[in-house]
């Protein structure tokens, strides 16, 4: 009767868990944060997010004192049921941790999506899991240098879309965040000849933009054949501006302009441009709503109070803030 009861507890748990993933994916609105904000208070009410692992504290125990008694003199048995006592002990122990691990992981990921989610909702921005990573990396590769880089496994791993509102002068402006994975591959020969191959995963992350007529220049990338350096030394420092035409990238770069890039933009890593306007900035990762601290979903108060107030984005609003300017000055 009771392990059927620590086996109903760990069963609603899992219940429970699945049902707020599938709540997070499908989150669109503040709305939907506060029935998930609900659920989880309704839950905790009588339940604590905590799995009942008393099998596994008995697993454990029994594992350290086979390992014990195998050490022991006293007990007279052969080398060999030593040694055999010994691996048991340690695979026991060990597949027992992992299985400690992968629960506390389990009520982990749930609490960081539901938060995250609630994140990308304040900062006005909505997961899109309708794509295809690899085929979307390949249309991208060839519109933008940027993701041409990397060995094997280039893909885009998770975006997000959003868009500025428009005005009487101009439309609604979109614009998707994402995050690009490449592996690279490096190898090298020994004095005896033999080689190594050694493999490092790395992450870009950024901005595409669908502007109207801003397709003339680009910073930190050669697109275009013509240089064009600004009166500011910090601003030629960092940024290399290329561009179709002097005269336009210096009717964009007027004084007002150039201060706003070295004062407000200097987070841009490079821009690219198409000649469709479709524009490619590369930016630091904290635009990113997946990368803020998240709270403990095993704290439920102060849980359900960070959802209700969710860290902001200070990155995103700033980008947000470079295709405002970019509207107005182009």
């Amino acid at each position: 009767m009771a392990l059927t009861s620590k086996n109903s507890r760990n069963n609603k748990l899992k219940t429970h868990l699945a049902i707020l993933q599938a709540r997070a994916i499908h989150a669109k609105t503040s709305e939907d944060i506060s029935v998930i904000s609900k659920l989880i208070q309704e839950y905790s009410a009588k339940h604590q997010y905590s799995h009942n692992n008393s099998l596994l504290w008995l697993s454990l125990a029994i594992a350290g004192l086979v390992g014990g008694l195998s050490y022991w003199q006293q007990l007279h048995i052969t080398q060999d049921t030593r040694f055999y006592m010994q691996v048991l002990s340690a695979i026991t122990g060990c597949l027992t941790l992992i299985l400690f691990y992968m629960r506390y992981a389990e009520i982990k990921r749930v609490g960081d999506a539901v938060y995250i989610r609630s994140v990308a909702i304040n900062a006005g921005v909505v997961r899109d899991y309708q794509f295809d990573g690899r085929s979307y990396w390949k249309q991208l590769s060839g519109m933008f240098s940027l993701f041409n880089t990397g060995d094997e496994s280039q893909t885009i791993t998770t975006r997000y879309l959003g868009g500025m509102p428009g005005d009487e002068h101009q439309g609604p402006t979109p614009y998707t965040l994402f995050e690009f994975k490449y592996v690279r591959v490096t190898r090298s020969t020994n004095s005896k000849g033999g080689t190594r191959t050694s493999r490092s995963t790395h992450y870009k992350y950024g901005m595409l933009v669908q502007f109207s007529d801003f397709n003339f220049l680009s910073i930190n990338v050669n697109r275009f054949p013509n240089k064009w350096d600004s009166s500011s030394r910090a601003f030629n420092k960092r940024f290399k501006v290329r561009c179709a035409s002097e005269i336009q990238a210096a009717k964009f770069f007027d004084p007002k302009a150039v201060l706003a890039f070295v004062d407000e933009f200097s987070f841009i890593k490079s821009m690219d441009v198409t000649p469709s306007s479709v524009v490619c900035f590369e930016l630091p990762k904290e635009i990113f709503p997946s990368k803020v601290k998240t709270p403990s979903l095993t704290n439920t108060t102060t849980f359900i109070n960070s959802l209700e107030t969710p860290h902001k984005l200070p990155a995103l609003e700033q980008a947000q803030k470079l295709i405002a300017f970019i509207n107005q000055n182009k």
